[in-house]
């Protein structure tokens, strides 16, 4: 096991060297040589970030042409070039002037560590399988499985339900992740998930928050707004120790996740990254006023939405404002056009890869608000009250049906800001400069987090119904630089150093307690994983992909929500944990149907189909089954032993090709009815 974590060590190392070669060269070239008044933090920050679009744009162009293989020509070629263009000090002085950077450092460490053991410890190999814990067996398996079908396939496929084209889902990360697992493909997909990348988009956050943040204000501030990106977590604590509960938990109480978990949904992590980094490139046009920044800003921008949507359309939005203000107060069109172009670009792009996005959208007004009074904070008296003053139906009764619906969005936007809310004071003291630079960039971004809050109050989404939850962490990496601006302007203010050092003890005792407690809460005392695959499963799956042609179709059995009854403790097989992607990514053969949650989220109709497959493991029309094994073209049925209790194979015109003590699998000899 040592040994095991020492060489996956040393891969990282070497996986961050060559995202180095990968993603930060291209973006240096483009940059240029010429001297453009940057730091080397805001060089290192705005390189990566431009790499990374070209990276995708590059896996984008040369899978549609057919031409995935010039990729590593295409490498080689760059590499040529950019040494022709610079020398070997000029590229790597930035990242020597980060390490040499103490403070930056210790800071980027440590938030790497807390981001990323949320992702570090899953889809590792154990000595008895390999374990998930949290939502991991879930979520980070469907982004391993998108990297895998990106590996092989461009335009990519839907690996849970065989012959659907990918739709109605983000997947410019996955296109991320999946091209260099292509082309570097003796890395382990679970690796380059749950461990490589996550270090490198943790690392990238805090570089770029730190990059804006002190070409804003001050090198102080920017360490403090890395401090809130990765530390900051809710006020759930306060209710937890409230009701006696362990007083670091409750992260979620008041619905939202908050950043110390962002590298579990890495479309967010992404997203953030070019957020903030257009954010730093819109600030040195404003200060050198050279239209370069507009061509970067919109190279980082132009496809934000469907990096992550929730990001895109705040983005767009507060850009057509900030544009709008700036043409009204200088008389110039730049911003006008620069919004525009964004606009018309990330519509078109969503609209090609989720043509019926707005679909997924219910109106739903206030549902979060209310539903966090009650289950999450078990005010049931609160929602009595509210439906007795409708019940009423008089003046003053509507009156105080306002007055508690109001109650209840502050409880949302206090207990979900945390320590975040001092940054109150840091945008009234921005709203009083005098300086029109810093009060139309103040435009931008104090109008981008307003704006992230208002899908909340007025949807919910379909499939998961809670997942617009999301748009809120865009609002918190903005309000968390405010944060970060006025914790340095309450540490003037103090006259000792006694006091200083007191005023930051207390922001980062009261900030801090649910980003450590989800640590806890995942691997404290008497923590266990929820899911496992063992190695058992990994050889019936490894069957599959060795002994089976690309194109296959492997039938499941459809999820069954009451399967880990029959286990009285986890980690549960994963199989009867949730319905998750887990067969694709260990066979890279397309299920029929799989991961039925992820499907429903993601806008398919699959009833029909799902009924038809419930129907055949039912055992009891063979006519049926065997006209259905031949319409929907199943070539392999993969099963858990403990999934059924009996297969009928000739009955079925199946024949049994591999089994173990835990794993069957037939495969469809005949298709004859």
């Amino acid at each position: 096991m040592i040994n095991l974590i020492i060489l996956t060590i040393l891969k990282l190392f070497f996986f961050l060297f060559l995202s180095v070669f990968v993603f930060y060269l291209p973006g240096l070239a483009v940059l240029g040589k010429k001297d453009r008044g940057l730091k080397a933090y805001e060089q290192v920050s705005i390189s990566f970030a431009i790499g990374i679009i070209l990276f995708v744009l590059m896996a984008v162009l040369l899978g549609i042409l057919k031409l995935r293989f010039l990729s590593l020509l295409v490498f080689v070629i760059l590499f040529i070039l950019v040494f022709r263009r610079f020398r070997l000090v000029d590229i790597l002085l930035p990242l020597k002037k980060i390490l040499e950077n103490k403070i930056l450092v210790i800071i980027l460490f440590l938030g790497i560590i807390v981001q990323g053991l949320i992702n570090f410890p899953s889809g590792f190999w154990y000595q008895k399988g390999i374990y998930f814990w949290s939502s991991q067996g879930h979520d980070g398996l469907w982004h391993v499985s998108l990297m895998k079908e990106i590996k092989n396939h461009f335009p990519p496929q839907n690996p849970l339900y065989a012959g659907a084209f990918l739709q109605n889902y983000h997947y410019v990360s996955d296109i991320l992740m999946g091209e260099f697992y292509r082309i570097f493909s003796f890395f382990n997909s679970l690796d380059l998930y749950f461990r490589f990348f996550p270090v490198l988009l943790s690392f990238l956050i805090g570089i770029s928050v730190f990059s804006f943040a002190s070409r804003r204000w001050s090198r102080r501030v920017g360490y403090w707004s890395m401090f809130f990106t990765y530390f900051c977590g809710s006020f759930g604590y306060i209710v937890s120790i409230l009701k006696g509960q362990f007083p670091l938990s409750g992260e979620t109480t008041f619905w939202a996740s908050q950043g110390n978990t962002i590298l579990g949904n890495p479309p967010q992590a992404l997203g953030v990254i070019l957020l903030t980094n257009f954010f730093l490139v819109l600030q040195l046009w404003f200060e050198k006023k050279n239209n370069f920044y507009l061509f970067l800003g919109f190279l980082l921008a132009f496809g934000l939405s469907i990096v992550k949507v929730s990001i895109g359309a705040v983005l767009v939005a507060g850009m057509l404002f900030l544009g709008l203000v700036y043409f009204l107060i200088e008389k110039k069109a730049n911003l006008i056009f620069l919004s525009s172009f964004l606009a018309l670009s990330n519509f078109l792009l969503l609209k090609l890869i989720s043509p019926h996005a707005e679909s997924l959208l219910i109106f739903e007004p206030l549902w979060f608000t209310r539903t966090m009074m009650v289950a999450k904070l078990g005010l049931v008296e609160w929602e009595l009250r509210r439906q007795h003053y409708i019940s009423v139906n008089l003046l003053k009764g509507w009156l105080r049906v306002i007055q508690l619906e109001l109650e209840a969005i502050v409880i949302f936007i206090v207990g979900n800001s945390g320590m975040r809310l001092i940054g109150i004071w840091g945008v009234l003291k921005q709203v009083k400069t005098k300086t029109k630079i810093k009060k139309y960039i103040d435009v931008l971004l104090v109008f981008s987090m307003l704006i992230a809050l208002i899908p909340l109050f007025i949807f919910v989404q379909k499939g998961i119904i809670y997942n617009l939850i999301q748009f809120m962490q865009t609002y918190f990496h903005i309000f968390g630089i405010y944060a970060g601006l006025t914790a340095v302007l309450m540490i003037k203010k103090m006259k000792t150093k006694l006091l200083k050092g007191f005023i930051a003890f207390l922001i980062i005792i009261l900030a801090a307690p649910t980003a450590l407690g989800n640590l806890f809460d995942f691997y404290g005392p008497g923590k266990v994983p929820l899911a496992k695959i063992t190695y058992l499963e990994i050889e019936g799956l490894d069957w599959l992909r060795f002994n089976s042609s690309q194109d296959s179709i492997i039938l499941t059995k459809p999820f069954n929500k009451y399967a880990s009854d029959r286990y009285s403790t986890q980690p549960w097989p994963i199989a009867a944990w949730y319905s998750t992607s887990y067969v694709f990514v260990f066979s890279e053969r397309y299920t029929y149907i799989s991961g039925e949650e992820q499907l429903n989220i993601t806008g398919y109709k699959i009833e029909e189909d799902l009924n038809l497959a419930k129907k055949f493991f039912t055992q009891k029309d063979f006519s049926f089954n065997k006209g259905f094994l031949k319409e929907k073209g199943i070539d392999f049925i993969y099963l858990r032993r403990d999934e059924i209790d009996e297969i009928k194979k000739e009955e079925n015109n199946l024949g049994l090709v591999f089994e173990n003590d835990e794993v069957l699998i037939y495969r469809v000899i005949s298709n004859d009815v």
